[in-house]
């Protein structure tokens, strides 16, 4: 049985995951306005195609993630996340001193969810189930 832990870092990334696939949704008119605008990409031959593939393939190495971690209990999946989102944030500077709309909110409360289901990685029984050691169950002594 997985860790509470565990279970509540499921729940905030796939919500993370979630909210940043209706965010693309949201934007795709934008950013397929803007591959097919710009000269360079257009010499290229980098068209609106390249946008959708490059967040499906995100969503799948994020999701092939998730399963390392949630499922697999992968200490090397962990580390990769962390990793990942730490660099995420690094681009948050930018979100925050843009325009504020919605689609920044939607961005913003993504990276807080994703930050706060990275966090749930490093609790006691999380830890201890990426050990492979089984975890007390807290209602055995009540």
């Amino acid at each position: 049985m997985r860790p509470a832990s565990i279970v509540m870092f499921d729940r905030l990334f796939l919500a993370s995951l979630a909210i940043s696939v209706v965010s693309f949704v949201l934007s795709y008119d934008t950013l397929a306005d803007q591959f097919a605008n710009d000269p360079a990409m257009a010499r290229a031959g980098i068209g609106s195609g390249l946008v959708t593939g490059l967040m499906i393939g995100s969503v799948v190495i994020y999701l092939l993630l998730w399963f390392l971690i949630s499922r697999k209990a992968s200490n090397v999946a962990k580390w990769i996340l962390v990793v990942l989102v730490a660099l995420s944030l690094y681009s948050i500077a930018g979100s925050i001193g843009g325009p504020w709309g919605f689609l920044t909110i939607l961005g913003l409360l993504s990276y807080a969810l994703e930050v706060a289901a990275v966090v749930y990685l490093f609790r006691d029984d999380a830890k201890a189930w990426f050990r492979g050691e089984a975890a007390a169950d807290p209602a055995a002594f009540d």
